[in-house]
């Protein structure tokens, strides 16, 4: 069987299944009760094998091989998870598998509907080559454009809504953003176009999630500018900032190498369609 963990109980018993994935800043997030997301296990009392929901980013599996958990995964995510995920706006089940190899060639080629496979690429940061590079840089925009933190005045202004809703597709409310946080955002006139913001956070540690809205406003520097002041602030506060994208986001990687960030091994990513388990 498949059940839904408490959020009370998360931390204290899917932490120690953790293994090579301790130190994931999504899935900490959630586990801490931070960020939105949800937790499924083998067993409520003692879990062995579970599923992680980081809403709106990743799936995880996390512990041992449990051939009985496994084997129910595909029906649990077309029957429970995937309608729910397609009401809130997901498109797509992404999954990132910690486990042994015996959970990895489950999921490469036990579901009925074959999950793709791609690449992730994680980055670690390097404060010191940030800051040397950092010195003395000024991300300088196109004319019209603005660069603003945000901010509970942000939020009230007549843009606020586009802003709030990227901070709710992560984070359980304004409030819990605002107090645990940092972002930025890209205002032309007073369209937002552009936002960087911690999508997950756990204790210090801050995942960062960028997006220029619309192709056009792309290729401008605004990605680099909003990023650039996002460090800044994340390490004036004694945070660490965290990157990883998708192995195809050509100008992510770029950035990221920019910033202060070496790039590591890729791992694999599984995914599809949500519309393809209904």
């Amino acid at each position: 069987m498949i059940y839904y963990l408490e959020a009370a109980d998360c931390c204290r018993l899917v932490k120690p299944l953790l293994g090579e994935a301790q130190s994931n800043v999504v899935i900490n997030g959630v586990l801490n009760g931070n960020n939105r997301g949800k937790v499924y296990v083998d067993h409520r009392e003692a879990p062995r094998a579970a599923l992680v929901w980081a809403e709106n980013e990743m799936f995880y599996l996390v512990g041992r091989y449990e051939e009985a958990f496994y084997s129910r995964l595909e029906a649990f995510i077309a029957e429970r998870i995937a309608s729910e995920a397609l009401r809130q706006g997901e498109d797509c089940f992404n999954l990132e598998v910690y486990s042994s190899e015996e959970a990895h060639a489950f999921v490469a080629g036990r579901f009925e509907r074959k999950l793709n496979r791609g690449e992730r690429i994680p980055f670690v940061f390097e404060r010191e080559r940030f800051e040397a590079d950092d010195s003395g840089r000024e991300e300088k925009l196109p004319d019209g454009y603005r660069l603003a933190e945000i901010d509970s005045v942000a939020l009230a202004t007549g843009a606020g809504g586009i802003i709030a809703t990227e901070i709710i597709k992560f984070w359980p409310s304004i409030e819990r953003f605002l107090a645990k946080g940092i972002g930025f955002c890209v205002m032309k006139d007073r369209e937002v176009v552009g936002t960087c913001l911690s999508v997950f956070v756990s204790g210090s540690e801050h995942e960062i999630g960028i997006n220029t809205y619309d192709p056009k406003h792309r290729g401008k520097g605004l990605a680099t500018a909003m990023a650039t002041a996002f460090m800044r602030k994340c390490l004036s506060i004694g945070g660490t900032p965290h990157w990883t994208t998708e192995q195809f986001r050509k100008d992510s990687i770029a950035i990221a190498r920019k910033l202060g960030f070496r790039q590591l091994a890729g791992y694999p990513v599984y995914y599809l369609g949500f519309h393809d388990f209904v």
